[in-house]
């Protein structure tokens, strides 16, 4: 991935999504890039996961490499949509990280929040105001459970898609991806 790609993942289960998102943010903290999450677990779970992988988050963070956050907190607080925020919220991430001397910003996002709000219409919002590059030369993954992907109508299924430059499909939960 390089700066400005915009990635759609969907993962059958928690250990894969751990897996492919916590091996794309250590990369990029190894190569003096920071790195943020907003995730719908716990954030002490996800850092205590991130712990067991082999990331060494006291001496991320204490540095400013590295940020873990509630997606709820980040997205949609309390349960208020607002583009501009979110994307301001982002620039100001990647703006402070270069100040730092971080050589960039690495970026994931689960999802699962805004399926759980009833705010979809809103997430196809802002994933498409993101566009299949970003205006920010940041790299994103946004991780898509297949339980929510499956809840969707097929031309909404196919937005979610068209919104982002590289799709990564982990397995296929229950034919998810068979039309």
């Amino acid at each position: 991935m390089k700066p400005t790609d915009h990635v759609i993942f969907c993962y059958p289960n928690i250990d894969d999504k751990h897996q492919i998102l916590f091996t794309y943010l250590q990369a990029g903290l190894v190569q003096g890039e920071a790195a943020a999450y907003a995730t719908c677990e716990s954030p002490e779970e996800i850092k205590d996961s991130m712990r067991r992988f082999g990331i060494d988050i006291d001496k991320f963070e204490a540095s400013g490499a590295l940020h873990i956050m509630a997606a709820e907190d980040w997205y949609i607080p309390g349960n208020s949509f607002s583009l501009q925020r979110i994307k301001t919220h982002w620039k100001r991430l990647y703006d402070q990280s270069t100040g730092k001397g971080f050589k960039g910003l690495r970026v994931a996002g689960d999802m699962t929040g805004f399926f759980q709000n009833g705010l979809v219409s809103e997430l196809i919002e802002y994933e498409k105001s993101l566009h299949k590059i970003l205006d920010l030369p940041i790299t994103a993954i946004c991780a898509y459970d297949y339980v929510d992907i499956k809840k969707c109508q097929s031309n909404l299924f196919m937005e979610l898609f068209d919104a982002h430059a590289h799709v990564i499909l982990i397995g296929s939960k229950d034919g998810v991806l068979a039309s």
